[in-house]
């Protein structure tokens, strides 16, 4: 008989659509997705087995070494906030 390992269904920070629409907004801004790194840090509390998903999302424009943080996790609009920032020159011109 053969038993199959079955994966924890382990929530992620951002969700794949998130980091899609992410890079969507760089684009359409103007830049260029190559300039800019996207990194997430989970909080998980101590001691808690069952808990929301937060932390923070830290962008870096490589071109000119902005990098900005942003709370993020469910219900968290970090995306608009990014937005905002971006066009308004926060990392710069495109």
């Amino acid at each position: 008989m053969c038993v199959a390992k079955r994966k924890k269904n382990k929530m992620a920070l951002l969700q794949e659509s998130e980091k899609q629409d992410f890079w969507a907004t760089v684009v359409d801004a103007g830049f260029f997705k190559d300039d800019f790194d996207l990194k997430e840090i989970e909080y998980k509390p101590a001691n808690v087995s069952i808990y929301a998903v937060t932390g923070t999302v830290i962008v870096r424009r490589k071109s000119t070494g902005v990098s900005r943080q942003y709370s993020a996790g469910h219900g968290i609009a970090w995306l608009a906030d990014f937005e905002t920032e971006l066009r308004g020159h926060v990392f710069g011109v495109a």
